[in-house]
C-alpha cells in the first residue's frame, strides 16, 4: 500500500513502474544499456504533498539498478581488478546499487534536466547544499523542484558487516547494515578473488584519531584482517609534523578479523594521530562504483523502453544531465570525470558537474583496498590514494613524479568534457587545497575553458555554519560566512551553460602573482587576544607506496590564503559580510590543548567579533578598527552591504532570491552594535 495517497495519480504511475520494472531485463537488452533492470521498490508523494511553483507536487520513486559491465571493452580497463571480479555465464559482472528519483509527479512539468547525485556516505547532501533544507523542512526553499529539476540519487558505497559500527575510513554510512533499515543508498559491489578463487590479500593501512582519554579502545578495519596470526604495526604521532613512533607502554591485538584493540602509552594525548598496519584480505572492486553512475546517467538518459521512470509519455525526458558532488563526493566526481565520461556504447555522460568543497585532487575509489570516505587532511590521513597528482584540472607536468596529467585530460582527449563549475570553502585551502590553483612547481594555473573555479573567502567546509564548532576546536564560534547563496547562482550559472551555452561568471579564486596566495611563514594574520596562527597547514607529499606506511619522497609546495589586517582572507570570492565586515571570518580554527594542540581542525572555520569601540579594543589590546571606527552608523554599514550585495548580483554570483535574506542578516548583526554610536 502507498501511504499518504491524496488522489489516485501516484497509485496509477506505481502500477505503470511495476509492469514496466517487469518487462525492464528485455527492453535494456533492446537499448543496450548497462542497467539491465531497474527493480521498482516504491512510488509515493514526496515532502508530504507539498506543491512547488508551477511545477506541482513531486513523487518519491525508491529502485535498485541492476548492472552488467563488460570487463572486456576498453572503457572499462582502467577498472583495478576488474579482471579479477567474478563473473556471469556471460562473461559480464553484476552488481547493483540503491536508487532514489525525485520527480515531478506531473512529467510535463519537468524542465528536461537532470541532477544526479552520488550521495555522501548513503545520504544526500543536494537539498541541504542548494535548498536550505533541514531536518525540520526537507524541501527547505523548494529551490530545484520549484524549476521542475529531476533530482536522482545512488548509492555507490557498500554498508559495513557490522551493525552500529562506524569505522572512521568509511563515516556514516556505517551506521546501518542494509538501506532497508536504514533509508540510506548503498552498492553491492564484488570482492576480488584470485583466479583459482582464493583470496586476495595484501599490506593495508588504517588511521585513527581524537581517540579520546580511555587507556584502551577498540577500532574496527575496513577490510578484514587475512588472520589473526600476522604481524602487524602500529605508530603514533601527537601532531601533524611529529614523526611516527611507537612509545613505550603502547599495545595492540587483532580480536577478530575485524578488530584491533589497542592500549595507549601513558604519554599519549588525546588527539594523537594512530597508524595501524595489517595484511588485509577480500578488496572490494570499488572502480565498479564509478560505472555504476556512469550506466545508471547513462540509463535514464537514453532509455525510451518504458523501463525508464524519467522517459514517461508527454514529458520531456532527459535533455541534459549535471552531476552534483558536496565534500568526498565532489572528489568522487571529480574521480568519475578523470577515469570516464562516456559509456560502453561511447555516449557523453553528463554534460555539467558541479563539484562543491572537494579541494584538491580525487578520491580513493578506483585502488586495491579503496577507502572512498577519506581524505588528505592537516592532523587526520595522510598517504591517502586518490590525494595525489594530478591535483587539479589543467594539464601539467609534474617535476617530483614525473608525470603529466589533468583531471579532464582524458575527456578532452575525446572531446566529451562536462562543463565544470568548482566551489571550495576557504577550509579546502587550509588542507592542501591551493594544489587546485597552483602547479606543482608552484606558479598560478589557467583553468580549462570548460572549467569555472571559485573559493569562497572567510568560510568553513559547511554551507551554513552552525554556530559552533566541534569541541576539539579553540575557538567556540565558526565561521559567520554562508556560501550556499552562491552555490545556488553558480549552479544556475552551471546549468545556462550547459543548455544554452551562455559563459558563466568569472572565476574567483586567490593567485601567487596577485599576493593572495603565500607561504605559512608569510601569513600576516594579527596578533589577537583570543588566538593566534601556529603555522599549521595541510600539505601534500609524493610518497614511495611500495611498503606500509608509506614512506615520504617529496614535498610539493605548500600555500596558504592570506589575509588582511583584520585576518580576513585576500581575494577569492567574498560575501558581503567579507567586504563589509563586522568580525574576522577564517577558514581555519586551531585545535584546543589536549586535542593536537597546534594542529588545526578539519572542517571547522572560526569568526572572532570586532569590538563595538575604540575605547573597548584598546582594553582587549585588540589591534583591528572597532566597528564604530569603521562606520558612521548603523545606516551607514547597512547600505555599504546592499551595495555589495547589489554588485554581486549583477555580477552573477548572488540570485535576486537571496538578496533580502542577507541584507535581514546584516540587521540582525549589526543591532547588537547600536549603542556604539550613542
Amino acid at each position: 500500500m502507498l501511504r499518504h495517497r491524496r488522489s489516485s495519480q501516484p497509485f496509477v504511475r506505481f502500477m505503470q513502474l511495476l509492469t514496466a520494472a517487469m518487462v525492464s531485463v528485455v527492453a535494456g537488452a533492446v537499448s543496450h544499456a548497462e542497467v539491465v533492470r531497474l527493480e521498482i521498490k516504491s512510488v509515493e508523494p514526496a515532502f508530504d504533498g507539498q506543491s512547488f511553483g508551477d511545477t506541482g507536487t513531486y513523487e518519491r520513486i525508491r529502485a535498485v539498478a541492476h548492472h552488467r559491465l563488460d570487463p572486456t571493452l576498453p572503457v572499462n580497463a582502467g577498472i583495478v581488478n576488474i579482471g579479477l571480479a567474478p563473473r556471469e555465464a556471460d562473461g559480464r559482472i553484476a552488481f547493483d546499487a540503491d536508487v532514489e528519483i525525485l520527480v515531478p509527479a506531473d512529467r510535463r512539468k519537468a524542465n528536461g534536466r537532470m541532477v544526479y547525485e552520488l550521495v555522501n556516505r548513503g545520504r544526500s547532501l543536494m537539498l541541504a547544499s542548494l535548498n536550505d533544507a533541514t531536518r525540520d523542512s526537507p524541501a527547505g526553499n523548494g529551490f530545484l523542484m520549484n524549476q521542475g529539476y529531476a533530482l536522482v540519487m545512488s548509492g555507490w558505497q557498500v554498508s559495513y558487516p557490522i551493525a552500529g559500527v562506524v569505522p572512521m575510513s568509511l563515516g556514516l554510512a556505517s551506521r546501518f547494515p542494509d538501506a532497508e533499515s536504514s533509508g540510506l543508498l548503498y552498492a553491492r559491489l564484488p570482492t576480488a578473488r584470485n583466479a583459482d578463487g582464493t583470496p586476495i590479500t595484501g599490506m593495508t593501512r588504517e588511521q585513527f584519531s581524537d581517540m579520546g582519554p580511555a587507556k584502551t579502545f577498540i577500532a574496527h578495519l575496513t577490510y578484514p584482517a587475512a588472520t589473526l596470526k600476522q604481524k602487524t604495526h602500529l605508530q603514533v604521532r601527537n601532531l601533524e609534523l611529529d614523526a611516527a613512533t611507537t612509545p613505550t607502554g603502547l599495545k595492540w591485538k587483532l580480536l577478530d578479523e575485524w578488530r584491533v584493540e589497542v592500549q595507549q602509552a601513558p604519554v599519549t594525548p588525546d588527539g594523537a594521530i594512530y597508524e595501524f598496519s595489517y595484511v588485509a584480505r577480500d578488496p572490494i572492486v570499488y572502480g565498479l562504483a564509478l560505472a555504476s553512475m556512469r550506466d545508471l546517467v547513462a540509463f535514464l538518459r537514453h532509455d525510451t523502453s518504458g523501463a525508464n521512470p524519467l522517459a514517461s509519455p508527454g514529458g520531456a525526458g532527459v535533455t541534459h544531465t549535471i552531476g552534483l558532488g558536496a565534500s568526498q563526493t565532489g572528489r568522487t566526481l571529480k574521480e568519475l570525470v578523470y577515469e570516464f565520461n562516456d559509456d560502453e556504447q561511447g555516449r557523453k555522460v553528463l554534460d555539467g558537474a558541479f563539484i562543491m568543497i572537494s579541494g584538491a585532487g580525487k578520491n580513493a575509489v578506483n585502488s586495491q583496498f579503496a577507502r572512498p570516505g577519506v581524505k588528505e587532511a592537516h592532523h587526520g590521513y595522510r598517504g591517502v590514494r586518490g590525494d595525489e597528482f594530478p591535483f587539479s584540472y589543467p594539464l601539467t607536468y609534474d617535476p617530483l613524479s614525473r608525470q603529466w596529467g589533468g583531471v579532464v585530460a582524458r575527456c578532452q582527449g575525446l572531446h566529451d568534457c562536462p562543463k565544470i563549475i568548482h566551489l571550495d570553502s576557504e577550509n579546502e585551502l587550509w588542507h592542501g587545497g591551493a594544489l587546485t590553483f597552483v602547479d606543482a612547481v608552484g606558479n598560478d594555473m589557467a583553468m580549462p575553458d570548460n572549467v569555472r573555479v571559485y573559493a569562497v573567502a572567510g568560510s568553513e567546509h559547511s554551507s551554513r555554519p552552525s554556530g559552533r564548532t566541534p569541541p576539539i576546536c579553540k575557538i567556540e564560534a565558526s565561521s559567520g560566512i554562508n556560501w550556499a547563496p552562491f552555490a545556488r547562482a553558480l549552479f544556475t550559472a552551471l546549468d545556462r551553460w550547459v543548455t544554452s551555452d551562455t559563459v558563466p561568471p568569472t572565476s574567483r579564486y586567490p593567485t601567487r602573482v596577485a599576493g593572495q596566495l603565500v607561504p605559512p611563514d608569510e601569513y600576516a594574520f594579527p596578533v589577537l587576544p583570543a588566538v593566534h596562527f601556529y603555522g599549521a597547514v595541510g600539505r601534500r607529499y609524493l610518497w614511495d607506496r611500495s611498503s606500509e606506511p608509506p614512506a615520504k619522497l617529496a614535498d610539493y609546495p605548500v600555500f596558504v590564503p592570506q589575509s588582511d589586517r583584520d585576518g580576513n582572507m585576500l581575494g577569492g570570492l567574498r560575501h558581503p559580510f567579507m567586504d563589509v565586515p563586522l568580525a574576522t571570518n577564517t577558514g581555519w580554527n586551531p585545535r584546543k590543548a589536549g586535542m593536537g594542540e597546534g594542529d588545526i581542525c578539519i572542517a571547522s572555520g572560526m569568526q572572532l567579533p570586532f569590538a563595538a569601540t575604540r575605547q573597548a579594543r584598546l582594553a582587549n589590546g585588540d589591534p583591528r578598527p572597532s566597528v564604530a571606527e569603521r562606520y558612521l552608523s548603523v545606516q551607514d554599514y547597512l547600505d555599504r552591504v546592499q551595495l555589495r550585495i547589489d554588485q554581486l548580483a549583477t555580477q552573477g554570483y548572488l540570485l535576486e532570491q537571496d538578496k533580502a535574506a542577507i541584507i535581514e542578516a546584516a540587521q540582525d548583526a549589526i543591532d547588537s552594535y547600536s549603542a556604539a554610536w550613542n
